[in-house]
């Protein structure tokens, strides 16, 4: 009895053996083919990956004094996903982040007449555009900065943007900070503190230099309509 019940089991394991090695795998799907935007999009990351060599990048975003801009957004050209958003943008509110993306080519920046966001509780702004402009970026950086970095990775590229109603300002530098060693304590085991050097800076503007609440460098930045070289105090 019990030996016909094992050669049951065994035909049965058998057939369900076999029936698994006929069942037949459906093809897999098609890619879905990108759209016109996704293939610039990626085409223009790749240039800059291969530019830059490696991802990564400090983000320094202000306004211009007195100027406040609503629902503001930072895309790479092409791109569907912002790398920066703030609901009200000021020179009181300059913001600055570490990011580990590729330098954008260049940027879409967007501006609105409100800070709230869509009614239906998405996190998407939902104010009338009142700024929609492109600017360049990576492709302004020059290269003397990238074999800077290349021979001393000890600094991050910084890219500032200046947000103004005549166009947003966009410069860049090199921060580092020479001698600082995060093996090195003061007498009460605190980090020794070595200020900031910025080298290579360039582009449409440079913040003031201020210590201590004081001037110690004046800023500038280049007037759109005119080409003057303007000084600040910030």
């Amino acid at each position: 009895m019990r030996r016909r019940f094992l050669i049951r089991l065994a035909v049965a394991a058998l057939g369900t053996h076999l029936m698994a090695a006929c069942r037949v795998t459906p093809p897999a799907a098609p890619p879905t083919p990108l759209t016109e935007s996704q293939a610039r999009y990626l085409e223009s990351r790749q240039r800059m990956l291969q530019r830059f060599g490696r991802p990564g990048f400090e983000l320094v975003v202000d306004a211009v004094a007195g100027q406040e801009f609503l629902g503001v957004e930072f895309f790479p050209e092409y791109a569907k996903h912002s790398f920066y958003r703030a609901g009200g943008q000021t020179l009181r509110s300059q913001a600055k982040m570490i990011l580990s993306q590729p330098v954008p080519e260049r940027a879409r920046i967007l501006w609105r007449d409100s800070d709230k966001f869509a009614p239906d509780g998405r996190a998407v702004y939902a104010g009338n555009i009142l700024g929609d402009e492109t600017i360049e970026v990576g492709s302004r950086i020059p290269q003397e900065i990238i074999d800077d970095l290349e021979r001393d990775p000890r600094g991050n590229l910084r890219l500032k943007f200046r947000m103004s109603k005549d166009g947003t300002l966009f410069g860049w530098d090199i921060q580092r900070r020479p001698g600082y060693d995060p093996n090195l304590r003061d007498p009460q085991g605190r980090d020794i503190h070595f200020p900031a050097v910025h080298s290579f800076a360039g582009g449409d503007f440079r913040e003031a230099e201020i210590v201590n609440g004081k001037v110690v460098h004046k800023g500038w930045y280049i007037e759109r309509r005119t080409g003057r070289k303007v000084e600040t105090d910030y």
